[in-house]
């Protein structure tokens, strides 16, 4: 019975996300315009990341895989969930018989769901459009950096959410944390063009982590430690988020509907 209101709940909450068309042309479009407008910007020159060489285009379509992972599961969720708390939405909704973990986990799956899908397309499209390819024996490798980047986004996401107190400030704060973290690890500017100090900061943050993750099975390596460091670090993270997320996650808003 339960398991049937998780089915129900997050076929509506996918079925609201795909019919809203701004919301799935910007969720969808924008990291494949970002792909194709950073690789026609910076060219298409070969360029060295973990010791392999491969080509510009190949580092933005990893790195862009990278984004789609945080735009959703992270940026967008945070701000979904302050906007349905501030705006009544949430504590309504804990008031149907419906059990409160269905609403807030179909919530966290449509989010990884739209994450997954978002990444997915974008390196298909690398794929036929820039050739960025990933060996057979380096897919369960790239889907685990997938997974486990959604995820923990998810958590951080309804962290975030009990950070931010108005509907109005939900987009510049989330903005405001993660614009700097992109630029700072690498994801829109090459990782050699950034200044050691700013390196220093970015490999605090998860971005750069999880950006190295899903890279790394398009340099073709020998092994997958970098991997496994990286999505430990982001998976802790993760961790940290859930805890702070289960602490101070409110249903009701912090301005009276």
């Amino acid at each position: 019975m339960t398991l049937a209101l998780l089915r129900h709940q997050l076929r509506y909450d996918l079925t609201v996300q795909l019919r809203d068309r701004q919301s799935r042309v910007f969720t969808i479009g924008l990291p494949i315009m970002m792909v194709v407008l950073f690789a026609s910007i910076f060219g298409n020159s070969w360029v060295i990341e973990n010791g392999a060489s491969l080509r510009q285009s190949t580092y933005y379509v990893a790195n862009f895989a990278a984004f789609a992972v945080i735009d959703s599961a992270f940026m967008s969720l945070a701000i979904v969930l302050v906007s349905q708390r501030e705006l009544g939405i949430l504590k309504r909704r804990r008031a149907t018989p419906e059990p409160p973990w269905v609403l807030l986990l179909s919530r966290a799956l449509t989010a990884a769901v739209i994450a997954v899908v978002m990444a997915t397309m974008l390196l298909a499209f690398g794929r036929f459009a820039y050739g960025a390819s990933v060996p057979a024996r380096m897919l369960p490798t790239l889907a685990l950096a997938i997974v486990v980047g959604t995820v923990s986004m998810c958590a951080l996401g309804f962290a975030a959410s009990t950070l931010v107190r108005r509907v109005e400030s939900a987009q510049p704060v989330v903005m405001a944390v993660t614009l700097p973290l992109f630029f700072a690890s690498g994801v829109f500017i090459p990782w050699q063009l950034i200044p050691h100090w700013l390196r220093a900061v970015a490999v605090v943050a998860p971005v750069r982590h999880l950006a190295e993750a899903v890279l790394l099975p398009f340099t073709h390596p020998a092994g997958s430690a970098v991997a496994l460091r990286d999505l430990g670090f982001v998976a802790l993270w993760g961790v940290g988020g859930l805890l702070v997320a289960a602490r101070r996650f409110r249903w009701s808003p912090h301005q009276q509907v």
